[in-house]
């Protein structure tokens, strides 16, 4: 089969678009397309398997910038990672993933299917650690769904005691600040937030976040949903900072804890944090709150806000492998390759605003 593997390239939408029509259940709009694809160039790299002007696959990564061991290093990171139905076993995932390994920059991949699991360490990617699921129901419609996939039992049935179960147990309880603790809204990360990663942090990997990118994150496309800022200060010293998200899929309005940090943290300010961002999501009702974690110190914070843990690991990894283990602990959160973005609006599907 002939076909070629290039960057992708302004001119290389219309190939882009009717992949994208034909494999995934996005948006199909010029907007969307002008947002997602062009004016994401700045913050992202992409390869394309091009056969004429017949895309076959592709592979994306935003561009970051992490600490790995204390130095600043310039990062990618994959997703996306597909190929036309059919295309399986052609070679075609692998030659795009192979483009990508040869560019400059360190690559980090989060979870994936079975076939990328199993593909990467093959590959010679170096697995360095894993992250795990949180979800906070919040009404009964998620656990009488749960109950249904389980065991049958009509959600109907079930939805209205398993709401006052939901509002009894899983609502967190507000925690109280540390002394001279305040929790100020913001619209872009300051220089403060932004010096929090230039002292000692606390992990081996974490991500530096970009006011940039965030801002295109945030404001690019209103059916992404809303995006909301907290900086965390103790007597007027910045400690702390999250974003979460409130979007709307076909099951209702859901919510999630993007990211959250703060400096050689311990349990009880990464619980405020939590407790802070997580009672402000609360007030858009959505059905449920998810968030992810690596770093066991924001794990015990999230469980002490009645997070439910997933019982699956989801493996880091990272090219080229090598590595040490002085990078640990990580710090993976939601904020992470496209989980900014799932679940993308559906194709034909109008966003609700969510302005209060």
């Amino acid at each position: 089969m002939a076909y070629s593997v290039v960057p992708f390239a302004p001119e290389h939408l219309p190939s882009l678009q009717s992949f994208s029509e034909d494999y995934f259940d996005r948006p199909r709009t010029d907007a969307y397309y002008q947002w997602r694809y062009l004016e994401s160039i700045p913050f992202s790299k992409m390869f394309l398997a091009l056969d004429g002007a017949k895309c076959l696959g592709l592979v994306s990564a935003f561009r970051k910038r992490y600490l790995i061991g204390g130095q600043d290093v310039p990062c990618l990171e994959v997703f996306d990672w597909h190929c036309l139905p059919g295309m399986k076993g052609s070679g075609v995932g692998i030659r795009v993933m192979r483009a990508m390994m040869r560019e400059p920059e360190r690559v980090f991949s989060f979870g994936g299917t079975a076939d990328v699991l199993s593909t990467l360490p093959a590959m010679g990617w170096q697995r360095i650690g894993a992250a795990r699921i949180y979800e906070l129901p919040s009404s009964g419609d998620f656990l009488a769904a749960g109950l249904q996939r389980r065991t049958g039992l009509p959600a109907r049935a079930t939805r209205s005691l398993l709401g006052a179960v939901s509002r009894a147990w899983f609502r967190p309880h507000r925690s109280r600040p540390p002394k001279g603790g305040r929790v100020v809204p913001v619209s872009v990360l300051g220089d403060e937030v932004l010096e929090l990663y230039r002292s000692k942090t606390g992990y081996g990997i974490v991500q530096q976040p970009d006011p940039s990118l965030l801002s295109w994150l945030a404001c690019g496309y209103p059916g992404t949903g809303r995006f909301d800022f907290l900086s965390f200060t103790v007597d007027g010293r910045s400690r702390g900072w999250s974003l979460s998200r409130v979007y709307e899929t076909g099951s209702g309005t859901e919510a999630a804890l993007l990211d959250l940090y703060c400096p050689e943290p311990d349990v009880a300010l990464y619980t405020w944090m939590v407790s802070e961002t997580t009672t402000r999501l609360l007030a858009f009702r959505p059905w449920m709150v998810r968030a992810r974690a690596s770093c066991p110190t924001l794990r015990a914070a999230l469980r002490a806000n009645r997070y439910r843990e997933g019982a699956d690991d989801i493996p880091v990894h990272t090219w080229p492998a090598g590595l040490s283990g002085d990078t640990n602990p990580i710090h993976v959160t939601l904020n992470h390759a496209d989980e900014p973005l799932r679940p993308y609006p559906v194709a034909g599907t109008a966003a609700r605003f969510l302005s209060s």
